[in-house]
């Protein structure tokens, strides 16, 4: 993926399967988010990113990336999502992080984030009705 891609994904503001968020400040917030991808069709997770849609990345360096690995081991099952960084022009050193997750795989148990499922009606990402979770099991 490059800028001009970035542009086009975000260009529809949130969906069912693409959050937005303005910095890694908001890992656990993104994390619910991937957990409830990985419960329903997928879905792309984006930081660097302005309330108003615009991009404005972040600085990541190896602190930055050892975060995101680190918070994702609150997700059950682990996973290994496809993780991009893409470069922001015209401000060197700033990147966006663009995480990709796979969907649910109907008869594979549910994921959980710190041990709570989440699933995303529209673009709203909620915890898993009890129900709902439990038929998946």
């Amino acid at each position: 993926m490059n800028f001009k891609d970035l542009e086009r994904l975000i260009s529809q503001d949130e969906t069912k399967s693409l959050e937005l968020k303005k910095s890694t400040g908001e890992l656990k917030e993104g994390m619910r988010s991937a957990c409830a991808f990985l419960n329903s069709d997928g879905g792309i997770l984006v930081f660097g990113i302005s309330p108003s849609l615009k991009i404005i990345g972040q600085i990541v360096n190896e602190s930055t990336r050892r975060d995101v690995a680190q918070i994702m081991s609150g997700i059950d099952p682990a996973v290994n999502p496809v993780v991009e960084y893409i470069d922001i022009p015209g401000k060197p050193g700033f990147q966006a992080i663009v995480l990709k997750f796979n969907p649910w795989v109907y008869g594979t148990r549910p994921s959980t984030f710190q041990g709570k499922p989440y699933y995303r009606v529209e673009s709203v990402t909620k915890v898993m009705p009890r129900d709902l979770f439990d038929e998946r099991i």
